[in-house]
C-alpha cells in the first residue's frame, strides 16, 4: 500500500470522485526508475501541468510590483486559520481557493507572521488536503500549508509531487524548512529525480542558498552543473543555470576539474541572452560569475577546442555583449565569427 493509500484512509471525509492529483502524479512514475514523469494521459491535463510550471518560474522572478499582484485578504487569512484551528482540509480548500501557486511564497510569508495559525494544525490540515486534492492549485496550496509544519514522512510526498513542473517550485520551498543540514541534499535529491524544468527549479533553489557563502557549495557544484547541463531545453535550463554559475565558481572548478567543460559551456549558452532578446535571465553580460566562467573556458589550454570555442560563441552571441577580457578572448579565438 502506497503512502497516499494509506493518507486517504486516514481522510474519510470529502473522498473525491476522481483519483487524487497524487495517486495519478504516482501512476507516472517511470517503471525503470529514471527521472521526471510519463506524460498525463489527459492532454488537458499534461497541458495545464506545463502552463502552470512556465507561468511558476516566470511569476516568480518578475522584481517589483506586476499586475494582478496578489494580495491576501483579511477574511482568506481568517478563513485559512479557522481550517488550521479545526485541521479541517475541506475547510482549508476553501479558504485557499483561487490562489495561484506562485502567489503561495507570499501567502505563506504572511501565514507565519500570524500568532492565530500554528505551523504544525495547519500543517495537518495541508497534510490531509494534499491526500485529497485533484488539481494543481489546490495541492500546490496543500503543500505549501503543509511546509509549515513539514514531518520525516511528508518526504516522499514532496519527492513524488516535485517531479511535476507545476509543482516542483512549491517542494522545493517546502524543503527548505527541513533541517538547515538536510536541505542541500534534499534539493539535490529532488533534482536528480526530476527532469526539465522540474529539475531546474530544484537546482535553482540550491544554488540561491550558496550565493552569499559560494564557498560553501564548491563540493555540491560538480553535481548540481551535471545536473543543469541534462536538461535538454535551454531556456529551461537557464533558471537554474544563472544562480549556478555565480555561486559554483566555475573558473576554479575547471582548474581542477577540466572534465567539467561541457557542463559549464552548456549553462554558458544557456544565459547567452537577456529576457528581450529570448532568454529568461538577465543575459551573460549582467552575470559576472557567468564572464568569469566563459573567460577562464575560452583561455584554458587544457579544455577541448570544442568547448572552448563553444563558450566563445556563447559571449560573441550574448545580447547585450560582454566587454573587457572576456569579449576580447572570444574575439581572438574565434576570428569575431559566433
Amino acid at each position: 500500500m502506497s503512502l497516499w493509500d494509506l493518507l486517504l484512509r486516514r481522510t474519510s471525509s470529502g473522498s473525491p470522485r476522481v483519483p487524487s492529483l497524487l495517486s495519478r502524479i504516482e501512476a507516472r512514475l517511470p517503471a525503470d526508475g529514471g527521472p521526471g514523469l510519463l506524460p498525463a494521459t489527459a492532454p488537458e491535463e499534461a497541458t495545464e501541468e506545463k502552463r502552470l510550471g512556465d507561468r511558476f518560474a516566470a511569476e516568480t522572478h518578475l522584481l517589483g510590483r506586476r499586475e494582478g499582484r496578489f494580495f491576501t485578504t483579511a477574511r482568506r487569512l481568517a478563513a485559512i486559520a479557522s481550517a488550521a484551528r479545526r485541521r479541517d482540509p475541506e475547510e482549508l480548500r476553501e479558504a485557499v481557493e483561487g490562489v495561484a501557486p506562485w502567489e503561495l511564497p507570499e501567502l505563506l510569508e504572511t501565514l507565519a507572521q500570524r500568532s492565530d495559525v500554528a505551523g504544525p494544525a495547519l500543517a495537518e490540515a495541508g497534510r490531509r488536503l494534499a491526500a485529497q486534492a485533484t488539481d494543481y492549485a489546490t495541492l500546490a496550496a496543500a503543500i505549501a500549508c503543509l511546509s509549515l509544519g513539514l514531518r520525516e514522512e511528508d518526504r516522499e510526498l514532496l519527492m513524488i509531487a516535485g517531479r511535476s513542473p507545476a509543482l516542483a517550485g512549491v517542494c522545493a520551498l517546502a524543503l527548505e524548512k527541513l533541517r538547515a543540514d538536510e536541505v542541500d541534499a534534499a534539493l539535490v535529491g529532488l533534482a536528480e529525480a526530476g527532469a526539465g524544468l522540474s529539475r531546474s527549479m530544484a537546482l535553482e533553489r540550491l544554488a540561491l542558498r550558496h550565493l552569499e557563502e559560494p564557498a560553501g557549495f564548491r563540493d555540491l557544484a560538480p553535481r548540481a552543473l551535471e545536473l543543469a547541463a541534462s536538461i535538454e531545453d535551454p531556456l529551461e535550463r537557464a533558471w537554474a543555470a544563472v544562480p549556478l554559475l555565480e555561486a559554483a565558481r566555475a573558473e576554479e572548478l575547471l582548474a581542477d576539474a577540466p572534465e567539467l567543460a561541457g557542463a559549464v559551456v552548456a549553462c554558458l549558452e544557456s544565459v547567452s541572452r537577456g529576457g528581450w532578446n529570448g532568454g529568461p535571465g538577465p543575459g551573460l553580460a549582467r552575470l559576472p560569475g557567468a564572464s568569469r566562467a566563459a573567460l577562464a573556458a575560452i583561455d584554458s589550454a587544457s579544455l577541448p577546442e570544442t568547448s572552448r570555442r563553444r563558450a566563445a560563441a556563447a559571449v560573441l552571441d550574448a545580447r547585450p555583449m560582454p566587454a573587457g577580457a572576456v569579449r576580447v578572448a572570444a574575439e581572438k579565438l574565434t576570428g569575431g565569427r559566433a
